[in-house]
């Protein structure tokens, strides 16, 4: 029996990566579990609520800063690293995109550091992080660039690699930084750590720099910066409304029943986080690549099904351990102190089934540069999202998040399955 599972996995290219990624994943799992574990033990439920915001207001400055390109850079790495004219154009656009949007957004967040503080910590003074993130921005955007780049020629267990240090990394500076700073430690290593990554990154970079020999400054093109503002366009409008709409339902859960219960539902999206950390990560690794080389509608419904088919039976038996096991998952993660959380895992389960089950498709909106079907149907679950939840938590209370995460995702999925009916009913010729 495991010999023949083994021998799967090895004429499976998707399982052969998975599997590597799965090691990455675990780690990620016991690293992220040890941060979870200390923010319980040392800042509570109210703590998680303030690292969440924080996290989601970085996840706004790096796709700002970074012009939303981590996946064109995929994409286009993918089609020109046998084309050097085009690859040098590439890259020379996008270094010149990058350093423009970096330097931007370091002005605006040092400009409104005290606005952006508000907006993320309350009537808590944080300033000097906003701005000690501005100072790092740089080192931020090379590190997002450079993974990219790897994961464009394929590199993935390099990738995977990188991943991996950086889980470690994490956990090894969230634990000091808390200790000897209590809060202003935890946030402080939120975003330290990622510049500290571009170490290990450069290490594993280093049999690729000689793809920067084509750079030229004179080799700008007009055409590529279209093609990169397209992609960046689409990118910074799921950059600008899903941060928000989390820090919208955390503040509105914070004013309208209590910071203990903010961390509860934040404290569900970390374990969330978890347990999507295999299949999330292999779409970004691994599909994405593949539907950009997709040339044919009979090859984007072969990527999808092979995903459905030796995936998502692995993904499905995990949701239902997950929910057998939440009370236990929740005192090993976290402790005690978080138990009603549990009550919020069942909805957050059914909604996050089919939020995979539409992702694999979605995907194929970035291979193919389908702006406004991005656009649109991202802007369709954001307000979803936000405002099924705040229907719901009027409602049942804190509950009605995970129902609206539920009830929005679903109709996400029947939206993004009825965009894509034609080509997933071909018939192999």
């Amino acid at each position: 029996m495991l010999k023949r599972l083994k021998t799967i996995i090895q004429e499976s290219p998707l399982l052969k990566v998975g599997s590597f990624n799965s090691v990455s994943v675990v780690i990620k799992m016991i690293t992220g579990l040890g941060v979870s574990k200390l923010t319980a033990l040392y800042l509570g439920p109210q703590g998680i609520a303030l690292i969440g915001n924080l996290r989601n207001g970085l996840d706004i400055v790096h796709k700002f800063s970074s012009g939303g390109l981590d996946n064109a850079v995929v994409k286009y790495t993918s089609d020109y690293r046998s084309n050097p004219k085009m690859l040098q154009e590439f890259l020379s656009t996008l270094i010149w995109l990058g350093l423009g949007s970096c330097i931007l957004s370091i002005a605006v967040v040092l400009m409104f550091s005290e606005t952006i503080n508000d907006a993320i910590f309350g009537n808590r003074d944080y300033v000097t992080i906003i701005r000690i993130l501005a100072i790092l921005l740089p080192l931020h955007v090379v590190n997002i660039y450079l993974i990219s780049i790897l994961k464009g020629v394929g590199a993935f267990h390099k990738v995977i690699r990188v991943n991996i240090a950086s889980h470690v990394l994490n956990l090894i500076g969230f634990a000091l930084l808390l200790m000897y700073f209590d809060l202003r430690g935890a946030l402080l290593a939120i975003i330290i750590v990622p510049s500290a990554m571009l170490i290990v990154t450069l290490y594993y970079f280093q049999d690729y720099f000689g793809i920067f020999q084509v750079f030229s400054l004179a080799s700008f093109s007009k055409l590529v910066l279209k093609n990169l503002s397209q992609f960046a366009f689409m990118t910074l409008i799921s950059s600008i409304t899903f941060p928000f709409v989390f820090i919208g339902l955390r503040n509105s859960i914070i004013e309208s029943i209590g910071e203990q219960e903010a961390g509860y539902w934040e404290s569900m999206l970390r374990i969330s986080s978890y347990y999507l950390l295999f299949v999330l990560s292999l779409l970004n690794l691994y599909i994405l690549p593949k539907l950009a080389d997709a040339k044919t509608q009979l090859e984007f419904k072969g990527v999808v099904f092979s995903f459905y088919k030796q995936i998502l039976p692995f993904y499905i038996v995990g949701l239902i351990i997950v929910y057998v096991f939440r009370d236990w998952i929740i005192k090993l993660v976290f402790s005690e102190a978080f138990l009603p959380a549990a009550d919020l895992f069942f909805w957050q389960i059914i909604g996050d089934f089919f939020r995979v089950l539409a992702l694999v498709m979605v995907y194929q909106f970035h291979a193919k540069k389908m702006m406004w079907h991005y656009i649109l149907t991202d802007l369709f679950l954001a307000l979803g999202l936000y405002f099924s939840a705040l229907y719901f938590i009027s409602k049942v209370g804190l509950q009605g998040v995970v129902i609206g995460h539920a009830v929005t995702y679903f109709s996400y999925f029947l939206l993004i399955l009825f965009l894509f009916r034609k080509p997933l009913i071909l018939k192999q010729r």
